[in-house]
């Protein structure tokens, strides 16, 4: 029957997962339980890069036929310094803003 959680047991297992990673991001962190929407997106980012038992290849290798690189992956919510675009910067102003990381970038 469509709808029912107990008989949609791929969907449901996926959606647990998710919600348990976020849950454990979130509680690793100290940013606030309302940045969850950032946290399940950056969830998903990385559980499209990521094999599977169900097929050797990444959901990422098989929609673009190439391999995922993982070494831009960090820490959701570690601290991290950003440069900010300043078109009428001076020389001595600070260059970089202090921040935490909350996800990647859609299209990169």
């Amino acid at each position: 029957m469509p709808g029912t959680p107990s008989q949609n047991g791929v969907a449901e297992r996926r959606n647990r997962t998710l919600k348990d990673m976020v849950r454990s991001m979130i509680s690793h962190s100290t940013l606030p339980e309302s940045l969850w929407g950032k946290a399940i997106k950056t969830t998903v980012y990385i559980l499209n890069r990521v094999p599977s038992k169900a097929v050797a290849k990444t959901p990422y290798e098989l929609w673009t036929s190439k391999k995922p690189s993982i070494r831009h992956l960090h820490v959701w919510g570690c601290p991290a310094e950003a440069k900010p675009y300043r078109p009428n910067e001076k020389k001595l102003d600070s260059r970089t803003m202090s921040c935490y990381f909350v996800g990647y970038f859609e299209r990169s």
